[in-house]
């Protein structure tokens, strides 16, 4: 097996445990890896201020892939490496779409920073989010009265946009009208998003990007993820990892499956492959 020169991260579902923390053993054999001179990357579709602060502080995180693969970071420098936002004339169009649905709330990435309109963060369940999620929407969101005039305002420099979905059949709704209005990468990492793009992002190319970066060939790269944005990642790594909590399509892309989050199944594997005698 080629030697692994580069491990690739999924956050929520994949790296990090059913409270969103990443534990002890995980943060242990990732460090250990670093210390090894391994690349660690951070790959999300959350905004770079919403990262959690532990992964953050991991010993040797090289990149943070945010807002699934529209802007990457130096964590170190707590700047942008490179991004690919959104283009202005399918910014535009998006929003004509959006402003004849006005009871569709929407969440925009920008410089780091996702914000949403405030009527949706008073009631995100009313719009179609699970009441699990209000916590961690209130805490990371930033609301913002028109939403609508924010988009137009700067509509240059949106890194992503979120749709709020309610149900699976809005879902659809949602992919088919933007589907035919083109120009958006279009992905999601739970059932009541759906999430876009500019057509030429996504965690897969933000990882080519960064391991051309770093020197680094993609089967030397081991990835792990656990939704549907995680997919292209999982297929540009030399060994792409699903753990076991992911959904049938997604496993169906992975080299191999690992455990589940809950069990700590990055940790693992990483152990297996890495350290093994």
């Amino acid at each position: 097996m080629q030697k692994i020169k580069l491990i690739a991260l999924d956050l929520d579902g994949t790296a990090l445990d059913e409270k969103s923390r990443l534990t002890e053993r995980t943060k242990r054999v990732l460090e250990q890896a670093a210390e090894a001179g391994i690349y660690l990357i951070a790959a999300s579709g959350r905004a770079y201020s919403s990262l959690p602060e532990d992964v953050m502080a991991l010993k040797g995180l090289t990149y943070a892939i945010t807002s699934n693969g529209a802007a990457t970071y130096d964590p170190k420098k707590g700047e942008r490496s490179f991004s690919c936002p959104m283009e202005e004339e399918k910014v535009e169009k998006l929003l004509e779409l959006l402003r004849e649905e006005p009871e569709t709330a929407i969440e925009v990435f920008w410089q780091g920073h996702p914000l949403a309109s405030r009527a949706f963060l008073e009631n995100p369940v009313s719009y179609g989010a699970p009441k699990r999620v209000i916590p961690y929407l209130q805490r990371t969101r930033t609301p913002v009265n028109d939403i609508y005039a924010f988009i137009w305002e700067h509509k240059k420099e949106l890194d992503a946009l979120d749709i709020i979905c309610q149900g699976p059949l809005n879902k659809v709704e949602w992919f088919d009208k933007i589907y035919a209005l083109g120009g958006f990468y279009m992905t999601s990492s739970t059932h009541y998003r759906l999430e876009l793009s500019a057509l030429k992002s996504g965690k897969g190319a933000a990882l080519r990007e960064a391991a051309a970066r770093l020197g680094v060939c993609p089967d030397e790269i081991i990835a792990f993820g656990n939704a549907d944005n995680d997919i292209d990642m999982l297929r540009f790594a030399g060994i792409g990892v699903a753990v076991a909590n992911s959904p049938d399509n997604v496993k169906c892309e992975a080299d191999r499956v690992a455990p589940a989050n809950t069990e700590e199944g990055v940790a693992q594997v990483l152990e297996e492959i890495l350290f093994k005698s």
